[in-house]
């Protein structure tokens, strides 16, 4: 995934700084990395819209260490409130992570080409995400809670369709969720859901989400993107095939 500066994606979003933001931007963030989390919080009668930074992969309550989180990067929507790594945080730990694009890689000829999927418009994905904090069960009173984050998956667009959605079918078989404008108030709205209303809600996002994913654009990038050691802008610029 790449991500812009905390404080540019704090302009774009209207969110406040949540407590540890990190002000940092990266074009290469790997699973177990840091990355920005959009949340609605309660204060009160109001509610206060943040961003944090989260560990990328999810660490419920009773994890035992940080290396778990490395098998729960992505959640599949069609099984989230079932899972017990998930079904809590889809509940009541909802948060939108944004992302200005993110990579894919295509199998062809005995090669594989990493490509870039962006907004066509510019501005960020808003992908449906779950937050979690976590600490040892041995933390002493100094230690700090960690937030950590997964993002919901869902199918990809299937062969039949035309444009950038043919695209993304023939690029892989699950694609990462995006919010609507609509759903992302619904999704971020803080309180506990019934299963059966956080069903719903995660069935109505999978639902929308090909009419979101046919504004985005879907580009060849260079390799160096598979070596998180590269980070830089140049990584999102397009190459000719």
């Amino acid at each position: 995934m790449q991500s812009k500066a905390a404080g540019q994606l704090s302009l774009d979003l209207r969110a406040g700084f949540g407590e540890g933001l990190q002000e940092t931007i990266s074009w290469n963030i790997a699973p177990t990395a840091q990355v920005p989390v959009l949340l609605d919080r309660p204060d009160g009668d109001r509610v206060h819209r943040e961003l944090h930074t989260a560990r990328w992969g999810l660490l419920p309550i009773w994890a035992k260490d940080k290396a778990e989180s490395a098998r729960a990067f992505n959640a599949r929507s069609e099984t989230v409130t079932e899972k017990p790594t998930f079904r809590s945080a889809v509940r009541s730990k909802r948060c939108a992570v944004p992302a200005d694009a993110y990579y894919e890689w295509l199998s062809s000829a005995g090669s594989k080409q990493p490509y870039a999927v962006c907004r066509a418009d510019g501005q960020s994905h808003l992908f449906a995400g779950l937050y979690e904090w976590w600490r040892p069960k041995d933390a002493g009173p100094e230690e700090p809670w960690v937030l950590s984050c997964t993002i919901l998956t869902g199918p990809s667009p299937d062969h039949g369709h035309d444009g950038v959605l043919g695209e993304l079918a023939g690029l892989h078989d699950r694609m990462p969720l995006p919010l609507s404008e609509e759903t992302l108030e619904e999704w971020l709205a803080p309180g506990k859901l019934a299963k059966s209303e956080a069903e719903h809600l995660v069935n109505r996002i999978r639902r929308e989400a090909l009419h979101v994913a046919a504004s985005w654009e879907v580009c060849p990038v260079g390799r160096e993107v598979g070596n998180v050691r590269n980070n830089g802008p140049e990584l999102l610029e397009p190459i000719a095939l």
